[in-house]
């Protein structure tokens, strides 16, 4: 089954009008998606050029291994999302949140922040590489060994965070 169909059979699902949990394993995808309920989904391995996410959610999802190019994300709610091992290239998050998100030994480059806000998450071993945006906010949020070579963010809001100290 193609990305395609397993992210709308997940949606189906999640309204509680079908379809299946997907688990998107090993898959390409370049397709736009708008409104959909992706909580609890999980992508591993796979690859996504050019896809476009709008008003989706992605709580309590996991994506491990995966690889994001010139992907846009608008309004979208990544609430607890748990991020392994991913790489996101030219990819724009806009109006995005990142509520208790658990974000590690993945890398952001040339990507574009416009009002994203991260609260009570934790990054590790980040590499936010050429990034630029623009009203970014975070309360509480904890990291180790993050890197933000070359990157330019204005308009930040940050309170009680502590980017690179020790975890605990």
């Amino acid at each position: 089954m193609s990305a395609l169909e397993l992210i709308h059979n997940h949606d189906l699902w999640r309204k509680g009008t079908g379809g299946a949990p997907a688990g998107v394993a090993g898959e390409s995808d370049a397709n736009a998606y708008a409104g959909l309920d992706l909580d609890r989904i999980t992508f591993t391995s796979s690859g996504f050029s050019g896809s476009s996410f709008s008003a989706t959610t992605f709580r309590d999802a996991v994506w491990t291994g995966c690889r994001f190019v010139a992907c846009t994300f608008t309004g979208c709610d990544f609430a607890r999302l748990a991020l392994q091992g991913c790489a996101f290239t030219d990819c724009r998050f806009e109006r995005c949140t990142f509520g208790a998100a658990r974000l590690a030994d993945s890398q952001f480059l040339r990507c574009t922040w416009n009002d994203a806000v991260f609260h009570e998450g934790h990054w590790h071993r980040l590499r936010w590489l050429d990034c630029t945006g623009t009203r970014l906010a975070a309360w509480r949020l904890r990291g180790e060994d993050n890197d933000f070579t070359g990157s330019h963010f204005e308009d930040m809001e940050f309170e009680g965070a502590l980017l690179n100290g020790a975890m605990r």
